[in-house]
């Protein structure tokens, strides 16, 4: 399941599950319709996510680059051990800020 969460002018993508190829396509729709007209300050949380697979991990990249694009910029959370490893491994946590959690995520944003 995904949702959108709006904390301030942050916008926090929720997942429950793994980030797949069609997981990251219904987010990506989800997200579209719900930044319409906002400068994109966005938190992935993690914390709900047991893996990311190469689309996913595409995905997180494209989204970056294209809020960084629109002025905004993304960040992650809550990313489980397995997770972390993925981003660190493939250079994907490189790119994109991460922190521990949702507080210290939507912080960086102050």
């Amino acid at each position: 399941m995904q949702r959108i969460e709006k904390h301030g002018t942050v916008h926090v993508i929720v997942n429950e599950g793994p980030i797949r190829m069609e997981t990251s396509v219904s987010i990506e729709e989800l997200f579209e319709r719900s930044m319409i007209g906002h400068t994109p300050a966005v938190v992935v949380d993690l914390s709900g996510v047991p893996l990311i697979d190469g689309s996913g991990l595409e995905w997180l990249v494209e989204l970056s680059e294209r809020s960084c694009h629109r002025g905004g910029c993304v960040r992650l959370c809550g990313a489980s051990e397995l997770c972390a490893d993925v981003l660190r491994v493939t250079g994907v946590g490189s790119k994109i800020e991460s922190f521990p959690d949702l507080t210290s995520a939507l912080g960086s944003f102050a």
